[in-house]
C-alpha cells in the first residue's frame, strides 16, 4: 500500500497532490483498458457504470491507493476528513474483477432463468448477445448422450404401437400421468436397462412429443412471449416478448423434412389438413391460441408458422397501471363511463395494445349486464358469468371452391347477437361490413365494444367511411369514447405501449358535417412519460347531471374509486377473478369497499 501525505509548503503540498491525482486516473485508466481486453467491460454503459462506482474522486485530501495485482486485485479510494480522521470508503480492498463481471452479467442478463418441462429439466434464459448486439431468448434442454438418443426413438416406436391409449377428456397432467405409466410398462415389459438420470432426460423429450409442442414446447409455457414466428429452415425462431419486444430464440429447424412435418402436426392439433392441396391454414390451438401456417413450395419458399399466444390468465387494468400504458385518473374515468354506459372504440396500430385494453377495461361492464363477444379468434377473457363467447367459422372444406358447410363470419355473428338482447356487444377488430351492422346497434342503444387500426381520429373517419365498411358519417355520433393506443420507443430505446389519447365524441356540426370531439385525456411524449387530464369531459358532466351530482360530489366519486385503485395496486391483486369480485362488491356497495380498504 503507497501512503500519500501532504508535504511541508503549500505549492509542494498542491503539486504531490495533482501528481498523485494524475497517476491514480492514469492507473484506473489503464485498468480499465485492461478489463475492455478481457471483455469485462464491453460498453460505454457499463464503463460509466464502474467509473462512477469503483472510482470515487473529489478534491483530495489525504488518499489511500491499493494497488492492483493482476486481473484478480481491486481499487480502493478513501479519502481522510482533516477534522474527524474517518474514512470513506467507495470500495473493498482487494476487490475481485469478478465482480465487474457480475455487474456487466446484471445489466447484460436482465431476467431470472425459468424452468420447464418434465421435471423442469428445461429452462430459458434471456441474454445479450455481445456480437449480434442485441437480446437473445437461449432455450437451454439436457443433452442426450448416443446411447439415450436410440433408447428414444427405440421408446417412441414402442409407444406409436399402442393402441389402447386413450386420454379423451383428460387435462394436461392427467396425460402426462398415463403417458408415463405407459412408458414405464414399456421400459418394465421389453427389459430396458435406463438409469433414473437417463429416463428423466429422454421423458423430458417423449413428454414434449407427445403432450406439448415439440421444439416450440417451452416458448408455448412463457407467459411473457406474445407472438412466435418461424420463416423458414435455418432461420432463428423469433418472439415478441413483452418485455423484450421482438427477439431471435436459439430454436432452428435444420431441414425441410424436419419444419414439414412439424407444421403438419401443429395444422392436426387444430383440426384442420395442411396439404399441397390446401397449403394455407388457420386454426386455433387447444390453449387458444391462433395459427396460421403455410406448406413449403407452394406459396412460400419454405414452410413457416406464426402463433399469436392466448392469454389464460390476462392482464388487467391493474397490470396496465403498473406498466404505465395508462394512468390511474383514466382508469377511475373509464371506471365510471363504463359503468355508465358507454360504446368505447379502441384504435392503434398491429401490437399496440388494442385487445388487450378493451379486455382490461371490459371488467368495469356491470356484472349483471348480458354480453356476447365476436371473434376471429378467441382473444376476450371476462370474469362475467352472464357472458356467450362467439368466434367465426369457416364451412367444412377441403378447398375453397369445394365447401360442403356455411361460413359463419362477423356479420353472420352481429345479426345473431342482436337477436339475443345483449346489453353490450364486444367485436374483437371491424373490418368490413360487420362494422355497418356494428354502429346500427349503437344507434339502437346497444353498448359496444371493438377494435380497429387506425393511428389518428383522421384516419379512423376515413376507414369508416371508406369501403368496405362505408359508414355514413352519421352513425359515427353513435360512438361515445375513442381510446388510441400506439406502441412508442421511449428515451431508453425500449418500445413501450401507452394510451396516447382518449378521445369523446360530441356531435356532427350541421351545416360543415365535422365530427365535434373533446380530448379529456393525451400523452406527453417519450421524455416526459406522462398523461395529461384536460378536464373536459362531456360524458362525465353527463353522468353528473343525470344524477344530480355537484361538481364536488363527481370529484369525489372519483377520488373514491383512485382509492380502491390504489388499494388493489399496492396489494398486488391482480387476477382477472379478483378484480371482477371487487368491481362488482363496489358497484352493490360502493361504502362496504371504502371501509374495508380503509381498515387496511
Amino acid at each position: 500500500m503507497h501512503h500519500l501525505s501532504h508535504g511541508g509548503g503549500e505549492m509542494e503540498e498542491k503539486e504531490n497532490t495533482l501528481e498523485n491525482y494524475a497517476e491514480i486516473v492514469s492507473k484506473i485508466d489503464s485498468l480499465i483498458e485492461r478489463f475492455e481486453r478481457e471483455n469485462l467491460l464491453d460498453s460505454s454503459e457499463v464503463e460509466k457504470q464502474q467509473r462512477s462506482e469503483v472510482f470515487f474522486l473529489d478534491k483530495p485530501g489525504e488518499i489511500l491507493f491499493y494497488e492492483t495485482s493482476s486481473l484478480e486485485g481491486g481499487l480502493l479510494i478513501e479519502e481522510k476528513k482533516s477534522d474527524n480522521r474517518k474514512k470513506k470508503t467507495t470500495t473493498k480492498a482487494k476487490r475481485k474483477t469478478k465482480t465487474i463481471t457480475e455487474e456487466t452479467k446484471k445489466i447484460k442478463e436482465k431476467t431470472e432463468e425459468k424452468r420447464f418441462g418434465w421435471k423442469n429439466l428445461g429452462s430459458r434464459r434471456i441474454v445479450y448477445d455481445d456480437n449480434l448486439k442485441e437480446y437473445v431468448y437461449q432455450v437451454i434442454e439436457p443433452e442426450l448422450t448416443e446411447e439415450e438418443e436410440k433408447l428414444k426413438s427405440k421408446l417412441i416406436d414402442l409407444f406409436r404401437l399402442q393402441v389402447d391409449v386413450d386420454v379423451t377428456g383428460m387435462d394436461e397432467e392427467g396425460k402426462i400421468k398415463e403417458l408415463e405409466k405407459i412408458l414405464n410398462r414399456l421400459i418394465e415389459e421389453n427389459n430396458i436397462d435406463i438409469s433414473e438420470e437417463s429416463k428423466d432426460k429422454i421423458f423430458y423429450y417423449l413428454m414434449q412429443e407427445f403432450v406439448g409442442y415439440g421444439k416450440i414446447d417451452i416458448l408455448m409455457r412463457d407467459d411473457g412471449i406474445e407472438d412466435i414466428s418461424c420463416d423458414g429452415v435455418g432461420i432463428p425462431i423469433f418472439i415478441y416478448h413483452r418485455d423484450y419486444e421482438s427477439i431471435r430464440t436459439n430454436i432452428v429447424f435444420e431441414n425441410e423434412e424436419e419444419i414439414d412435418s412439424f407444421v403438419i402436426k401443429l395444422a392436426q392439433i387444430c383440426g384442420k389438413q395442411l396439404s399441397v392441396y390446401e397449403p394455407i391454414v388457420d386454426g386455433k390451438l387447444p390453449d387458444g391460441s391462433r395459427l396460421q401456417t403455410t406448406l413449403a413450395k407452394t406459396v412460400t419458399q419454405s414452410s413457416t408458422f406464426t402463433i399469436r399466444r392466448f392469454r389464460e390468465n390476462p392482464l388487467t387494468f391493474i397490470d396496465l397501471m403498473n406498466n404505465n400504458t395508462l394512468s390511474i385518473d383514466m382508469v377511475a374515468y373509464f371506471w365510471m363511463i363504463i359503468e355508465y354506459g358507454t360504446s368505447i372504440l379502441f384504435c392503434g396500430g398491429t401490437a399496440s395494445g388494442k385487445t388487450t385494453t378493451l379486455n382490461a377495461l371490459s371488467f368495469f361492464i356491470p356484472p349483471s349486464s348480458k354480453i356476447v363477444s365476436i371473434e376471429d379468434t378467441r382473444e376476450i377473457n371476462l370474469p362475467h358469468e352472464n357472458w356467450i363467447a362467439g368466434t367465426t367459422r369457416a364451412g367444412f372444406t377441403t378447398s375453397e371452391t369445394h365447401k360442403t358447410g356455411k361460413d359463419i363470419d362477423m356479420f353472420d355473428l352481429i345479426k345473431a347477437a342482436l337477436r339475443q338482447r345483449p346489453r353490450v356487444i364486444i367485436v374483437g377488430e371491424v373490418r368490413g361490413k360487420e362494422a355497418y351492422t356494428l354502429f346500427q346497434a349503437m344507434a339502437t342503444g346497444h353498448l359496444s365494444y371493438s377494435t380497429i387500426h387506425a393511428s389518428d381520429m383522421q384516419t379512423l373517419i376515413q376507414r369508416l367511411e371508406s369501403p368496405p365498411i362505408s359508414l355514413p358519417r352519421s352513425l359515427l355520433t353513435s360512438l361515445d369514447v375513442v381510446v388510441f393506443l400506439n406502441a412508442v420507443q421511449m428515451t431508453d430505446g425500449k418500445v413501450r405501449r401507452r394510451v396516447t389519447s382518449v378521445v369523446e365524441i360530441v356531435k356532427q356540426d350541421p351545416e360543415t358535417g365535422r365530427i365535434i370531439s373533446v380530448t379529456p385525456f393525451r400523452w406527453i411524449s417519450p421524455v416526459d412519460d406522462r398523461f395529461e387530464y384536460s378536464g373536459g369531459s362531456v360524458i362525465l358532466d353527463r353522468i353528473r347531471r343525470e344524477r344530480g351530482w355537484s361538481v364536488e360530489q363527481l370529484n369525489q366519486e372519483l377520488e373514491n374509486r383512485k382509492k380502491v385503485l390504489r388499494w388493489l395496486q399496492k396489494h398486488n391483486i391482480r387476477t382477472y377473478r379478483e378484480l371482477g369480485k371487487i368491481v362488482a362488491e363496489y358497484k352493490k356497495d360502493p361504502e362496504m369497499v371504502l371501509r374495508r380498504i380503509k381498515d387496511g
